[in-house]
């Protein structure tokens, strides 16, 4: 490795808050799973990605006022939900208010919007710009409301501001709120919110607040225009939904559920581009665009319309980011990951392994993934979690890894994230 290399290395790992390349490591080396943060450390081949979300709606388009759809597609473990939190740490640069949900069939089916929208008020957040490190970790749309209260506490007329949602319910409800806070009523605070994330509550309330709606099936997208709304009126570039399909299979278990779940989406992609969304986004991560558009019939037809075109740096109006094709050929995706992984683990125990054994030892485990592209848990996935245990081996023995030993970790890691699919699985069915 030259001097530059390594300088820049050095640099790296000096960046990484020894405590959060910890938390990197050991949440990688369970599961495969990224982290709620510090997945920037280990991205690979996302730029170009990323750019363009940046350059063409961030700082363009959605500061227009209107809005987007984008279908993520990529195998289970290929990395959907790392971009997905990369997007949202970009989002919260540029001021943005985001929430991510992940989706299942038991707590969050994509077919019954009100639990969606259940969902996106639990866990909006509001733009996150210091060490997380350093701060409480807070969702929820009572602290995105305390969170512009006390950036407007100063001035005058506040509850002024709240005006032109579509549904009147959800403005009274939001004016409420802000006289509770600003009369520091705890209790009714409370109350309102309650009604905001979807709740029942006490008939006295809503007559008191003149909130003549419940938040329910027919409701639900009306609410969540509203929320859209509200966000784009107070300061906020806009609101960044980040809709995971996380498991392997969708959160949709029956065919009439399918297709309202379905129904649901091209109506919302639909929405996309007129001004009932001002400043909106929304990415919907699948492991299998198959899962999500096999079937006949007009709903099926309508979405794969909507659906079919792909999103690139030379066509940013596409709808379709695939995971499996963005440009790096997988050994050089695995070498690469290999090296950044490296650099967090060197960093979490203030340690340096040999690099000879260590270049060694990454290319045996690099051939042996690339062994199991054909399987359907993605071979990134895989490879994350046996190359974490190499670095442990190396940092115990510091002894090279062969190939049998390196297929010999990925075939172990391959049965324990099959094991623990089938126990959720099983999970979900109980």
């Amino acid at each position: 490795m030259n001097q530059k290399n390594q300088k820049d290395q050095r640099n790296q790992k000096s960046k990484i808050d020894p405590r959060l390349a910890k938390a990197i490591i050991h949440k990688l080396g369970s599961f495969g799973t990224p982290p709620e943060f510090g997945i920037e450390y280990f991205s690979v081949g996302l730029e170009p990605y990323l750019n363009v979300i940046e350059n063409e709606y961030l700082e363009d388009i959605l500061k227009l006022n209107l809005s987007s759809f984008k279908l993520i597609t990529g195998n289970y473990g290929g990395g959907k939900t790392h971009l997905l939190y990369l997007i949202r740490d970009l989002a919260w640069q540029h001021n943005y208010v985001t929430s991510y949900v992940s989706l299942s069939p038991t707590e969050c089916p994509f077919d019954r919007l009100e639990l969606v929208y259940k969902k996106v008020v639990s866990n909006i957040t509001p733009p996150l710009k210091q060490n997380i490190l350093e701060q409480q970790w807070e969702t929820g749309i009572e602290v995105l409301l305390k969170h512009w209260y006390s950036n407007v506490r100063e001035e005058r007329n506040i509850i002024s501001k709240i005006k032109n949602l579509e549904s009147s319910s959800f403005t009274n409800a939001l004016k409420a709120a802000m006289i509770s806070l600003v009369s520091d009523d705890d209790e009714e605070f409370s109350g309102v919110m309650q009604w905001l994330k979807g709740e029942d509550v006490p008939r006295e309330l809503r007559l008191r607040h003149r909130i003549s709606e419940r938040i329910d099936r027919s409701t639900a997208f009306r609410m969540l225009r509203s929320l859209v709304q509200f966000i784009n009126s107070i300061g906020y570039s806009g609101l960044i939904l980040l809709f995971d399909e996380a498991e392997r299979g969708m959160s949709i278990s029956s065919t009439r559920d399918k297709r309202r779940a379905l129904d649901n989406l091209r109506q919302l992609v639909d929405e996309c581009g007129n001004s009932r969304l001002p400043g909106a986004m929304f990415f919907y991560a699948v492991p299998d665009e198959n899962l999500l558009l096999e079937g006949s019939g007009g709903v099926y037809e309508a979405l794969k319309q909507r659906l079919r075109s792909s999103f690139t740096r030379i066509n940013p109006m596409g709808v379709k980011i695939n995971l499996e094709d963005i440009g790096v050929n997988p050994e050089d995706f695995l070498k690469r990951l290999g090296m950044k992984l490296t650099n967090i683990f060197e960093c979490a125990y203030k340690i340096e392994l040999d690099k000879e054994i260590l270049s060694h030892s990454i290319k045996n485990m690099v051939y042996a993934a690339l062994e199991l592209q054909s399987l359907d848990i993605s071979y990134r996935r895989i490879f994350v979690i046996g190359v974490i245990e190499v670095f442990q081996r190396i940092r115990e023995n510091s002894k090279p890894l062969n190939r049998t030993d390196a297929q010999q970790i990925l075939r172990s890691t391959v049965k324990m994230l099959s094991d623990k699919e089938k126990e959720e699985v099983e999970k979900e069915e109980f």
